[in-house]
């Protein structure tokens, strides 16, 4: 158990987390497709209106920092908190729009490409390990290629903004190793049909369907904490 390095997470987390609606005022509204059927997605509320949502600051620095403390308490003084840390408040930024509009700003989650593809690449050349650069590529093609072919095999049911932060989660678990990107995957998939139940009584889910991201972001974390477990 690695209680100070959770402790500490915990704090970093709930940090990051008080910029998450800053985060979401950021994102540029959708563009209108005509091929979209009204019927099939939410109501959409504005990004600016979302972010100004009473009591989304402190609830989201709460999950941050539940988040957050979770790797920590899991991982310790690990290298990968480096990325995973800095991911913690984007992830949440597009798991609140994900959840309210079922959509996922190209913005933000290439946003995330870069941050994760950066600090992956820093720590590789600082622990001197091209391993590490290597498995966060690996990560990035394997899970963005795998949801790129669900979208492919059912578009109704994978959207392109959930093949984007498929990939962007694939570059920040792949230097964990493969075990980890198909718990991930696994994982994310069973909290998606776990929460069908729930989401169909608060009027969430819509005609069977309902948004993927968060459970993506979710799936991650407990790919983590799995594979660690498993792996040690």
């Amino acid at each position: 158990m690695h209680v100070v390095p959770a402790l500490v997470c915990a704090v970093v987390g709930a940090l990051g987390g008080l910029l998450v609606p800053w985060l979401v005022a950021q994102c540029p509204e959708p563009e209108h497709d005509p091929d979209e059927n009204p019927e099939d997605y939410p109501d959409h509320v504005p990004f600016a209106e979302l972010a100004a949502r009473p009591g989304l600051r402190p609830k989201a620095a709460v999950a941050c920092a539940v988040a957050a403390g979770v790797l920590g308490l899991t991982l310790g003084w690990s290298w990968g908190l480096v990325w995973l840390l800095a991911l913690v408040p984007l992830c949440c930024a597009l798991t609140v729009i994900d959840y309210v509009t079922w959509y996922l700003p190209s913005r933000l989650v290439r946003t995330g490409w870069v941050v994760a593809g950066v600090l992956v690449a820093v720590v590789a050349v600082v622990v001197r390990d091209a391993g590490v650069a290597v498995w966060g590529l690996v990560g990035f093609l394997a899970l963005g290629g795998y949801y790129g072919l669900m979208r492919l095999l059912s578009p109704r049911a994978m959207a392109g903004g959930d093949v984007r932060l498929g990939a962007l989660l694939g570059s920040a678990l792949g230097p964990f190793g493969p075990m980890v990107l198909l718990v991930s995957v696994l994982a994310a998939a069973v909290l998606g049909v776990l929460a069908m139940v729930p989401m169909r009584r608060s009027g969430t889910m819509i005609r069977r369907r309902v948004p993927y991201g968060p459970f993506l972001v979710l799936g991650a974390l407990v790919a983590i904490v799995v594979g660690q477990v498993l792996g040690g």
